[in-house]
Parts: C-alpha cells; structure tokens; sequence
C-alpha cells in the first residue's frame, strides 16, 4: 500500500524516469552506431542535443522533487543515475570514445533499474526472457 505523499511522488517522478530511460537508450544506440564505424556517431549529431535538453529537464524535475520517506530509497537511484547519465553526456562532447561514455552510461542504467525496484509504478522492459536475451537458448 502506498500513502497519498508517495503516490504523488510516483506521479510526479515517471516522467523523470523515462527521460532518463530515453537518454540512456539514445546514447547507447550512437554507442551501437559507433562500435559499428558508422560515421553518424558524431559528438554534434543531433540526437545528442535534444537528449541534452531532455536531460536538463528531467534533471530539474529531480532536483525540486520531495520525496517521502518512504520514496527516498528510490529518489537517490534515479539522483546517481542522473549523475551517471550527466557523467556519460558530458563525455560525448568532445569526441566519440566508447568507454569514456559506456561506462557511466552502464552505471546509470543500473541505478534506473534499482529505483525501478524501490517503488511501483516503475518499469523497466527485461529482455531476460525474450529470443535476444541472456536467457533464451
């Protein structure tokens, strides 16, 4: 059961969640694109400002969020993800180097998936279970 104070946490912080979610996987599809070589992965490619921005917004959201305490658990992955995400978009400026980005990047979205556990309503998608995941034979 959760109170009225989290449950508006939780709706108030979704949308941080999945911004977060979304720069995380933008990044790591330019990283795909430049382990592949292509000559799209570039620090200027235009995805990277408007993961940017996304950022910046969803980074705002979490600094003026309250949380309950209750959510706090929660509220400190989603701040180290952010701070692992900032860490990885910041790498991406000056050039295009796989590690610098992917490791923070990996850090990050280890820290959505343990504040996706902290409290419901926040999901991340497993692909455990699915034909290209770990699991399947």
């Amino acid at each position: 059961m959760v109170d009225d104070a989290t449950a508006a946490y939780i709706v108030e912080n979704q949308k941080c969640f999945e911004d977060l979610k979304q720069v995380a996987s933008q990044l790591a599809g330019l990283l795909v694109l430049a382990a592949a070589g292509s000559k799209e992965a570039v620090p200027d490619h235009p995805m990277l400002g408007a993961s940017r921005e996304l950022f910046q917004e969803a980074n705002d959201v979490l600094r003026r969020s309250r949380p309950t305490e209750r959510a706090m658990r929660h509220h400190e992955h989603l701040a180290y993800a952010a701070a692992f995400i900032g860490t990885s978009l910041k790498a991406a400026r000056g050039s295009f180097e796989i590690d610098p980005i992917l490791i923070p990047l990996r850090a990050g979205y280890a820290e959505l998936e343990r504040a996706a556990g902290a409290l419901p309503g926040f999901e991340m998608v497993s692909y455990e279970r699915a034909c290209c995941g770990l699991g399947a034979k």
